[in-house]
C-alpha cells in the first residue's frame, strides 16, 4: 500500500472526501493536499474509521491499517467541520531506546538509574512535542533494562507498550473510556500484583492529575510517568497543581512536593528537513536531605522559585555530568 511508504505525521479526513497530510518530509508544521496515489488508499482508511466510530460510539479511538497505526479523534465544527472530520495521529510502530532520543547524556542516565525507583515523572511540552514518544521510551527502556512489570492506562493506547521487554521486563498495556476511572483502574491493577512503572499517559482533567499525585505517595518501590501540555515547565507544574486543588485543596501542593521525582520539558525542532529533540528546561528532585528546599518552594506555591534550581542543575550537568548531577 502507498500511505506505508509517505512521510507524515497527521491525516485530516473530511467528509466530503477532501483530505490533507501534516508533517511530511520538507513540509514541517504545512497542511498540504493528499497525492492522488494515496487517495484510494485513504478512502479505503476514511471507511474503516466510519465503521469503528458508528459502532463504538466513540470520539477517541485506535485503528490499525495496513501495519500503520493511528490514533483518531472526530471534529465536529460549524462550517467546515459540519460534517464529520476526523484528526489521525500516525503512531510510531516501535518505542525507541530512551537513550537514543536525544535527551542530555547525563539525564537519560540518571533517570535510568535503579536508584531512582518511586516518585512522578512528568514530560512536558506544547501539543506535537514528542512529549508520549519520551514517555513511552522510559517505561519500555526501564523494563528491558531493570525488569519488574508496568501497567498503562491511556485514553487512547499510542504507542505500542503492550508486552514483553527485555528478558525480564512487561508491559500490560489498558485503555480507559473517561479519566473519572483512572483512580478505580489503578486500584484494581493493585489487587494482583504492586507494578514497577504505572503510566498515566496524557493528565487532561483534574480526575487524572488528582490520581497522578496521589499514586506517586503509595510506594518507594514505584514511578509514576506521565505527560502534560505546558509552554514551560513551571507553566506545566502551575497546571498540575490547579487541576488537581479541584479535587484535594490546598494538599495538591503538598503531594507535589512530597512526590515529584522529575520533570523533562522539551521541544521538537525541524533542522534541515530532520527534527531534532530539544530540552530546553529539567527539574531533578532527589529525595534526599539537600532538596529539602526545592521540596519547600513547591509545597509553598512559589514555583517561580524553580527557575533558579532549573539553572543551577544544567550548570551542575553540563560541567560535572552525572556525578555532579547526582550529588547529594
Amino acid at each position: 500500500m502507498v500511505l506505508k511508504s509517505v512521510s507524515f505525521t497527521d491525516l485530516i479526513l473530511h467528509e466530503s472526501g477532501e483530505a490533507f497530510m501534516k508533517g511530511c518530509d520538507n513540509c514541517d508544521q504545512k497542511l498540504v493536499p493528499c497525492e492522488e496515489d494515496t487517495k484510494k488508499e485513504i478512502q479505503m482508511l476514511h471507511g474503516e474509521v466510519l465503521k469503528v466510530h458508528e459502532e463504538s460510539g466513540r470520539h477517541t479511538f485506535r485503528i490499525k491499517h495496513e501495519d500503520i497505526g493511528y490514533r483518531v479523534a472526530l471534529y465536529e465544527g460549524v462550517v467546515w467541520g459540519s460534517g464529520k472530520v476526523f484528526f489521525l495521529r500516525r503512531i510510531q510502530e516501535k518505542v525507541s531506546a530512551f537513550t537514543e532520543l536525544g535527551l542530555p547524556e547525563a539525564l537519560s542516565e540518571w533517570l535510568l538509574n535503579s536508584n531512582q525507583s518511586k516518585g512522578l515523572v512528568l514530560f512536558t511540552g506544547a501539543q506535537a512535542s514528542g512529549k508520549t514518544f519520551s514517555a513511552s521510551s522510559l517505561v519500555a527502556t526501564r523494563l528491558s533494562t531493570l525488569g519488574g512489570h508496568a501497567v498503562s492506562f491511556e485514553n487512547p493506547a499510542e504507542m505500542p507498550l503492550d508486552g514483553k521487554h527485555g528478558k525480564f521486563g512487561f508491559c500490560f498495556q489498558a485503555e480507559i473510556d473517561h479519566e473519572e476511572d483512572l483512580a478505580e483502574a489503578i486500584e484494581r491493577s493493585h489487587r494482583f500484583a504492586s507494578p514497577n512503572i504505572i503510566y498515566i499517559g496524557e493528565i487532561r482533567s483534574k480526575h487524572a492529575a488528582s490520581e497522578a499525585l496521589r499514586v506517586c505517595l503509595g510506594s518507594d518501590q514505584q514511578i509514576v510517568v506521565a505527560t502534560l501540555h505546558g509552554f514551560d515547565l513551571v507553566t506545566a507544574l502551575e497546571r498540575l497543581v490547579t487541576m488537581a486543588r479541584e479535587i484535594d485543596g490546598d494538599i495538591a501542593s503538598q503531594n507535589l512536593a512530597q512526590g515529584l521525582l522529575a520533570v523533562v520539558h522539551q521541544q521538537l525542532e525541524h533542522i534541515d528537513g530532520k527534527t531534532v529533540l530539544h530540552v530546553p528546561q529539567f527539574l531533578l528532585a532527589p529525595f534526599n536531605e539537600n532538596f529539602k528546599g526545592l521540596r519547600a518552594k513547591i509545597k509553598n506555591g512559589e514555583l517561580a522559585g524553580l527557575q533558579e534550581e532549573m539553572r543551577e542543575q544544567r550548570n551542575r550537568i553540563q560541567f560535572g555530568g552525572l556525578e555532579a548531577l547526582c550529588k547529594g
